[in-house]
């Protein structure tokens, strides 16, 4: 029988299942194959081409054909529990074709270049930026662009530059991004927090404290608030970018979710501000999960400065993302295929948000309010204090249902509001519906 390419492909599969062929042993020639399936030695080595292609076998010059090990596992996710507490959605959920043609195509682009002297990022992706932030109302010169490992890199040597204006307290929303509040905690930086609620800021308060404390710069999440799950008005954006030009304190936006927004009217503050106070941070990392790069836009007069930092950050940790990371990006942006990207997940996000609101709105039989379930990922439970939010996690993790405490997010105990976070990144609505039933139980045992 003279077997058809095709036919050769699924046998040599059905052998790899079967382990007839173990990884690292050496798989018979196309010579030996081609005599095996009765074909021609093009048809043998077709089929092996296809099989490398598909990242089940690897060849070695002057040596042959190898089967790519299989053992390796996957400790991270664990699909017993109902995840409420991550903000980072599962990769296997995205667009694994178009990751596969982006990397394809970015390996065989920048085969031949390398990371040295690009400590601000590749030209190339560079080049494209200004034009892909331009459509979220940020226009500035890829001169100002820097190209980073994300958001909490950013934010740790922009904690320890030294800013024109002198000052060195830093002010953060309470509650804010966890891993921010800790590393203030970790290296006691100096640092006030001020209220943010389902409202936003008390702007008068804001003025206050820009007026009467040393305020470095003030770090906020505009929209897409992690943990609140809410947005700044149009107003509270403007007033701010105000503030922060008459005060002389610095505004450090980040737009870590900007990508996806239901909101085709909301401009950043960054937009509103006089180009020189406000430094504007995005990452991708939760839309583009499997590579951590981000961007981050410095003011002209900071320029120098943040070169200066960056180089003193550089002994202690590397700045720049990885070749491959921003070559992808750069495929991705140019070829469009990401605005393809972010549209599939606004969509499946949209449904998410509507089973999400729905389950919310059920707090009111017992006596609780909620903020969030329209802006992104995050909702944030408030709680009483007869209900411990620490004891509450814990039970409920006995019940295969993962959730945030709200104190993580705090900087200082006084300022905690009791509650629990929860984020819908990696779940569906299923799992939106089941979690949401066996939190309702357990929140009848403290009636």
């Amino acid at each position: 029988m003279n077997y058809a390419y095709t036919q050769i492909i699924e046998a040599i599969k059905s052998d790899i299942e079967t382990r007839l062929y173990k990884p690292g042993k050496k798989l018979p020639s196309v010579r030996e194959l081609s005599k095996k399936y009765n074909c021609s030695t093009n048809t043998a080595a077709r089929a092996y081409e296809h099989l490398k292609n598909s990242h089940l076998i690897y060849s070695i010059p002057q040596s042959g054909y190898y089967l790519v090990e299989n053992s390796i596992k996957n400790t991270e996710t664990n699909n017993e529990y109902i995840n409420f507490s991550s903000g980072n959605p599962i990769i296997g959920n995205m667009n694994t074709p178009d990751l596969k043609h982006c990397l394809d195509r970015a390996v065989d682009i920048y085969k031949n270049n390398s990371l040295s002297n690009t400590y601000s990022g590749v030209k190339s992706l560079k080049e494209i930026l200004p034009k892909y932030l331009s459509s979220f109302q940020v226009f500035t010169h890829l001169d100002n662009i820097f190209v980073n490992l994300g958001i909490q890199q950013a934010l740790s040597i922009l904690t320890y530059m030294n800013f024109p204006n002198c000052k060195d307290t830093i002010l953060i929303e309470q509650p804010c991004y966890r891993f921010y509040v800790e590393f203030l905690k970790l290296y006691n930086v100096k640092t006030i927090g001020i209220e943010r609620n389902e409202n936003g800021i008390d702007l008068n308060e804001l003025e206050h404290i820009f007026k009467t404390e040393k305020i470095k710069f003030f770090y906020t999440i505009p929209r897409n608030h992690n943990p609140l799950g809410t947005s700044y008005n149009k107003t509270q954006r403007l007033t701010i970018a105000k503030l922060a030009a008459k005060y002389d304190v610095y505004i450090v936006e980040d737009d870590y979710f900007g990508d996806i927004s239901f909101d085709s009217k909301f401009d950043p503050i960054y937009s509103y501000g006089d180009y020189k106070h406000i430094i504007y941070l995005k990452s991708f990392s939760k839309i583009l999960p499997w590579m951590r790069i981000g961007i981050t836009v410095i003011p002209t007069e900071l320029l120098d400065i943040f070169k200066d930092q960056i180089r003193v950050s550089f002994f202690n940790s590397y700045f720049s993302a990885s070749l491959i990371s921003q070559a992808t990006l750069e495929i991705y942006l140019r070829s469009n295929i990401l605005k393809k990207h972010t549209t599939s997940i606004a969509k499946d996000l949209s449904e998410k948000q509507k089973c999400l609101r729905k389950n919310l709105s059920k707090l009111k039989d017992y006596n609780l309010s909620y903020m969030g379930g329209k802006s992104g990922v995050y909702s944030y439970i408030s709680l009483p204090n007869t209900i411990n939010a620490d004891k509450l996690a814990i039970n409920l993790r006995k019940r295969k249902v993962l959730v945030s405490s709200g104190k993580n997010f705090f900087i200082n105990d006084n300022a905690n509001r009791n509650g629990i976070r929860l984020s819908i990144a990696c779940t569906d609505k299923n799992a939106i519906n089941l979690g949401f039933k066996i939190l309702f139980s357990e929140l009848k045992n403290y009636r």
